[in-house]
């Protein structure tokens, strides 16, 4: 009969993680998207609570059953003591789409962000401290030196436990003050987290006839994925979204627009992906001003006002500047990539500010 010791959802992805326990031992499993139609687990094994076996019992595991580690690479091969769920806790990292299970405050076992099948069809392990071999439930945790995730683990903790003294003045006056700075004093500032966690918020100024639109803490956030793309991470994992618009164009759907704008912010967190320079995002929102436009652009106009945002934990923030684009310039970038498409500027140094006009393609 399985029974869960622990459950708990991760605090800023889609994500359940629980621990079940039948007769035979002990699994973590992290369930994405759970509920819906595309959802998927990881797992990875903690203990047997009996005997090892000499292989894995795949036809069991056909039939729903949790297999256990063979004895080969199993550290207790006549099997474990069974665990006390009030010892058990869980560690999200920082971009809420990887756990550890930690029993008596050491790590048993973790799950990253890339366990599990890849779109190419390998499949990729996650790591147990019982674990003594490779194998298909799991790979050896290893130790602190051999293995990057227990410093992952612990600047996590770090992380959290940050926010019981509440940093958010402190951070959100470094951002207010390198924005006004830059562009001048605010207009309008609009809180955007909806009370939850993190803090958000979205300020706007009007400088001559345009309206500048930029939010402040989105960047409290690693973002999940980026670390299987480039092998600087840190370099890509924070941004801040930005929007500059003649003043008479916002006028006619600002509020939509300002919404819309809030939404991106959660946007790599609720699909457990991130958001980059040369990336493009649909806006219907957009597409109400003007028919012809369809998406927003992100990037990094040379142009655009260099405004010295503040680090993040040591990490630089991107500044992504939305430039709407039709739906024949977003069919171009798919086609032909984002910088391409760039390329077809006027080059009069305002592709960053819409007015109204294609910036890349007439």
């Amino acid at each position: 009969m399985k029974n869960v010791l622990l459950e708990e959802f991760s605090p800023i992805c889609p994500i359940q993680a629980f621990v079940e326990e039948d007769e035979n031992g002990v699994f973590f499993y992290l369930w994405d998207y759970p509920g819906e139609e595309h959802a998927s687990i990881r797992s990875c094994w903690v203990r047997n609570y009996r005997p090892a076996p000499d292989s894995i019992d795949f036809d069991a595991m056909q039939d729903g059953q949790a297999p256990m580690l063979p004895r080969d690479c199993c550290a207790h091969p006549d099997g474990a003591d069974r665990l006390d769920p009030e010892q058990l806790s869980i560690v999200w990292l920082e971009e809420g789409d990887a756990a550890a299970l930690l029993y008596e405050d050491e790590v048993l076992c973790v799950i990253p962000a890339w366990a599990g099948p890849s779109p190419d069809g390998s499949h990729y392990p996650s790591y147990a401290r019982d674990c003594t071999g490779e194998s298909h439930l799991c790979f050896p945790l290893g130790t602190p030196e051999t293995n990057a995730m227990f410093a992952r683990i612990e600047a996590a903790q770090h992380f959290w436990t940050s926010w019981d003294g509440n940093p958010w003045p402190d951070i959100q006056q470094q951002f207010m003050d390198a924005i006004t700075s830059t562009l001048g004093p605010v207009k309008q500032y609009y809180g955007i987290d909806g009370g939850h966690w993190p803090p958000k918020a979205l300020v706007t100024i009007a400088k001559g006839d345009v309206t500048y639109a930029l939010t402040l803490g989105v960047s409290i956030l690693r973002q999940p994925k980026v670390e299987q793309y480039t092998e600087e991470p840190e370099q890509l994992r924070r941004f801040e979204l930005a929007f500059a618009c003649e003043t008479k164009w916002l006028a006619q759907n600002e509020q939509q627009l300002l919404a819309y704008i809030s939404g991106q912010t959660s946007l790599p967190w609720s699909y457990m992906t991130f958001l980059a320079q040369g990336h493009t995002i649909p806006c219907q929102e957009i597409s109400q001003l003007n028919s012809r436009f369809s998406s927003m652009l992100l990037a990094k106009p040379e142009d655009a006002p260099t405004i010295p945002l503040p680090l993040m934990a040591g990490d630089p923030v991107n500044l992504l500047w939305m430039i709407p684009i039709t739906a024949e310039e977003q069919q171009y970038a798919e086609m032909n990539g984002s910088e391409q498409l760039t390329q077809h500027s006027a080059g009069d140094g305002t592709d960053w500010i819409f007015n109204g006009v294609a910036k890349f393609m007439k």
